[in-house]
């Protein structure tokens, strides 16, 4: 038998998607229900299931966000997204994230069905994988997939870091970065301290400044417009903030070259 984890925030839901399918009958057993986003990664983590049906949206942590997290550390769960039809594009996102498929409430039973016997040839062909490079693995081989999850993290990092020097003059914050990368504001506050040694906001902050430092060096802008263009639409926050990250205000500062 596969072993199955549901998660929705609404249990009737969680209940019809139960009903829909026998699901012993179809090799399935489910071993655990989890209302809400995080208690659906704790139990993916304790239980070990080979599939993980993800409501769409959930409080605290979406269906997406924990598909994100389980593959930037390199769990081999499939996950099925269950979805309505106006979220739709969220599960097509879902899927370019790896998971195995979506299903529409209401739950069709043909269509869970279908779902479950393309799940199970997903997870046969990772076994057949997984025992072909174990009988022909070299040590570089067996090192590369010991990396694999901290390379996929580190790739979703980079986009990050990369995102935010290209936007940071707009009115951007932790929760608009998270959303944005389908990740939950924790995980992306503890990407930045491991992999910067530094806070989302101080890393924030260290970009801005030092444009704000190059237009008061190089141009005869305002002190207004520069931090206009530096992401900060409040005049005297700026300036604030500007002299106790410099220790002098931004005049001063340009007074200086």
């Amino acid at each position: 038998m596969y072993r199955v984890i549901l998660a929705d925030d609404e249990k009737w839901i969680a209940e019809s998607l139960i009903g829909s399918v026998d699901w012993k009958e179809q090799g399935f057993e489910i071993v655990a229900i989890a209302s809400n986003g995080a208690e659906a990664m704790r139990l993916i983590g304790e239980m070990k299931p080979d599939v993980a049906f993800l409501d769409i949206r959930m409080p605290g942590m979406t269906g997406l966000e924990v598909v994100q997290m389980l593959r930037d550390t390199g769990s081999e769960v499939e996950c099925v997204m269950a979805s309505g039809y106006a979220e739709f594009e969220y599960a097509q996102q879902a899927l370019r994230y790896g998971a195995a498929g979506y299903c529409l409430k209401p739950f069709q039973a043909e269509e869970i069905a279908g779902i479950l016997s393309e799940v199970k040839v997903r997870i046969e062909k990772g076994k057949q994988l997984r025992s072909h490079l174990q009988e022909q693995e070299r040590p570089e081989e067996a090192a590369l997939d010991l990396d694999l999850a901290k390379v996929r993290g580190e790739e979703t990092f980079t986009r990050i870091v990369q995102y935010v020097k290209e936007h940071f003059r707009e009115p951007i914050s932790l929760p608009d970065i998270a959303g944005r990368f389908y990740m939950h504001p924790n995980y992306v506050s503890q990407l930045f301290k491991k992999e910067m040694n530094m806070s989302f906001t101080k890393f924030l902050a260290d970009i801005r400044m030092e444009y704000a430092g190059e237009l008061l060096r190089t141009t005869s802008l305002s002190v207004g417009d520069i931090a206009e263009l530096s992401g900060y639409n409040d005049y005297f926050y700026f300036a604030r903030f500007f002299k106790k990250y410099t220790g002098v205000t931004p005049t001063e500062y340009r007074n200086r070259f």
